[in-house]
């Protein structure tokens, strides 16, 4: 059971701040490597060019601003603005996301200054009174629903930004978000920067799979290995010392250290100082209140209802697995660290699903052509891979997209999918440059990326990919193609820009492919033979899909829940106190003792602070979704088709209750989200 894939979580800072079938026909234009982002940046041409795109944008936006142009041309006006703040996006593309990307440390550091000018900037803007005013004016005047949208969309931002306050209270509300988004960025560099590691007697080292080679370094007593995101699944899966796995998850619960954890308490504490200063009771009433949620207590009514109706299938499938620790003559309690050991046991054993043997039917160069080749078919498109590559780092693939049945270069994508040091430790998908019309009529040609991480292999051999990662890649290529086949006029309402618990809902239902015996048979193919996933082993993994929707959803569950009451209890913040407490409540594993997980709870200082629940929101209308491809045919290409031009293309220009009803043809519909879980509604 894949539990990876709630660690995409879109980087989505610098994002939310702007809110900014038949054969391939000749393409009309041919995409090179060259996108037009100068990834070769030294720390003083990222210093220049920052300062000198901030202070462009600052000047294009007074004149804009100053009379008459301001009155002439109501919703020309907000579109101006929105043309300057996409140029300075696409300016700061490589200055602000080399922060995370960067191999070299002093660019890094350049970089996370660019990013904190940058986003203090997007606060300035979005308190900008003269800005809210331009809004005011071009929502009386718009005349289609895109220009409305953008009119709401400002609004909002505005509003949430403290623009319709009076100046004391104005000039309060954006020192605070300043404050807020520097600690967001450091948090998040905290953990790009952690080297936390732990050492491994010579035994310990024997049950690691190769694929943790890459991540071993050897000495006289052992080894040492790397603690963080790329290591955790196969190193709890596979060491059978539980001595060294408790080690090993006490290390993982430490990162990001006690400054991560005073970041995150004083960001708590500056956002209950924020919300009501901006007309809210608490900061998820804030945060809720531009979502599809729209209030606290119908998020958090889903989540609990989730979470305490998966508890008892939880605490069921732990007593199937301590059973197994039993048997092998260990009477010791069944402790957090024993889980992913034991519930691989249990797939081996029960369902007969080696995770090791189903991994050999992964390379990486089997599956990555092919999973392009999947989307290829269902969305129209084609990719092409690009040599030399022009990016930041000497192993990043980069890939031009065409339209199949126009042949039009419709965007490029970035693969970044091995860890190296100082790097973004998350697997997620970068929108590195919106779609958007320009003023010239021409239109942006969109670039993305997924930034991943890995194991790297031992050398000389091949990168073998065991099925939960599969399915991560797999759904956040669904945000590639997002961010890729929108087409919009503005770059404020492009691709993922939707309400920020819809924005999963598309990679989620694509996730469902990968549990399709004939779409496994397409994306694997031995490394020794070539030959795909044989039947009998498909079956059983498939058999296995549910048999740890206790604990994983259930964990879920409990992390929306945390997030919801860390942003709206009263009083000082405990980060950790509240933690222990709720985990010890709401799932079968009390938290180890002496650990701080919320120091590396990346989501609450990344654009999802109480909105994390939308993770689970999401995924009702991903699996309501599904439900067309189920009847239609999953790599039906008049569905896939329809879904790319019905949910993909309008990207957040229309609200998503109007997309789904157009795609679904009715409502929403509950009922497969329940019973993808086990669960019956209520």
């Amino acid at each position: 059971m894949s539990n990876t894939v709630f660690r995409c979580g879109r980087f989505a800072l610098l994002a939310t701040l702007f809110a900014a079938a038949a054969q391939a026909a000749p393409a009309a234009t041919t995409l090179g490597a060259d996108t037009g982002i100068d990834w070769n940046l030294s720390p003083a041409g990222v210093a220049a060019t920052c300062k000198e795109a901030l202070a462009s944008a600052r000047e294009r936006i007074h004149a804009i601003e100053s009379p008459p142009s301001a009155s002439t041309a109501p919703q020309g006006g907000l579109a101006t603005i929105d043309t300057v703040v996409a140029d300075l996006g696409e300016a700061l593309s490589a200055p602000t996301n080399l922060a995370v990307l960067a191999v070299a440390k002093d660019v890094r550091d350049a970089a996370t200054q660019c990013s904190n000018d940058y986003a203090a900037f997007g606060v300035e803007l979005a308190a900008d009174p003269a800005v809210y005013r331009l809004a005011q004016d071009a929502a009386a005047a718009a005349h289609d629903a895109e220009d409305r949208q953008l009119a709401k969309i400002y609004l909002e931002n505005g509003r949430r930004a403290g623009a319709a306050l009076e100046p004391p209270a104005r000039a309060k509300v954006t020192g605070l978000l300043d404050r807020l988004n520097k600690l967001q960025i450091e948090f998040g560099r905290a953990l790009a920067e952690d080297h936390t590691t732990i050492a491994l007697r010579g035994t310990e080292l024997a049950s690691l799979p190769p694929a943790l080679a890459g991540a071993i370094t050897h000495d006289a007593q052992g080894g040492r290995i790397a603690v963080n995101e790329s290591t955790i699944g196969p190193f709890m899966e596979n060491e059978s010392s539980g001595a060294a796995r408790r080690r090993y998850a006490t290390a993982y619960g430490r990162r990001g250290g006690l400054q991560n954890v005073a970041r995150l308490a004083e960001a708590v504490t500056i956002r209950q100082q924020l919300a009501p200063l901006l007309g809210f009771k608490t900061w998820a009433d804030y945060q809720l209140d531009i979502k599809m949620a729209k209030t606290t207590s119908r998020a958090t009514a889903l989540v609990e209802q989730v979470g305490r109706s998966l508890l008892p299938k939880a605490r069921a499938e732990v007593k199937v697995l301590a059973a197994l620790k039993r048997a092998d003559g260990d009477r010791s309690p069944f402790e957090k660290w024993d889980y992913a050991y034991y519930e691989r046991r249990l797939e081996k054993s029960r369902y007969a699903v080696d995770a090791e043997a189903v991994r050999q039917y992964f390379p990486v160069d089997t599956v990555l052509p092919a999973v392009l080749d999947i989307y290829s078919h269902l969305l129209g498109v084609r990719f092409e891979p690009l040599t030399p590559v022009q990016a930041w780092a000497p192993d990043v693939r980069e890939f031009a997209i065409y339209d199949v049945a126009t042949g039009d270069a419709i965007g490029w994508f970035f693969l970044d999918l091995y860890p190296r040091e100082g790097k973004f430790e998350h697997f997620a998908a970068f929108p590195l440059r919106s779609g958007r019309l320009l003023p010239d009529g021409g239109y942006r040609t969109p670039v993305s990326a997924i930034i991943g991480n890995w194991p790297r292999p031992e050398a000389g051999q091949p990168t073998l990919l065991n099925h939960d990662e599969v399915v991560v890649f797999f759904h956040e290529f669904g945000h590639v193609m997002h961010e890729t086949l929108s087409h919009t006029r503005y770059a404020t309402l492009y691709g993922i820009n939707v309400r920020g618990d819809f924005g999963e809902a598309p990679s989620q239902m694509l996730e469902n492919w990968m549990w399709q015996p004939a779409v496994l048979k397409k994306i694997s193919g031995h490394v020794g033979s070539g030959e795909p996933l044989p039947d009998a082993l498909i079956g059983k993994l498939i058999a296995a899909r549910h048999v740890a929707d206790g604990v994983t959803w259930g964990t879920q569950a409990f992390y929306a829940e945390y997030d919801l009451r860390l942003h709206s209890l009263p009083g000082k913040p405990d980060p950790t106190g509240l933690w222990f407490r709720l985990k010890s409540k709401l799932t079968v594993f009390p938290e180890i003792p002496g650990t701080y997980p919320e120091a590396s709870f990346n989501h609450l200082m990344a654009g999802y602070d109480a909105g994390y629940y939308g993770y689970l929101w999401s995924k009702v209308y991903a699996q309501d979704m599904f439900t067309e491809f189920q009847r239609a045919g999953l790599e039906n290409p008049a569905v896939g088709l329809r879904y790319r031009q019905q949910i993909l293309v309008p990207g957040g220009s229309e609200e998503p209750d109007v997309l789904l009803r157009r795609f679904l043809g009715r409502a929403v519909s509950y009922e497969p989200f329940y019973e993808d879980l086990g669960l019956q509604q209520h």
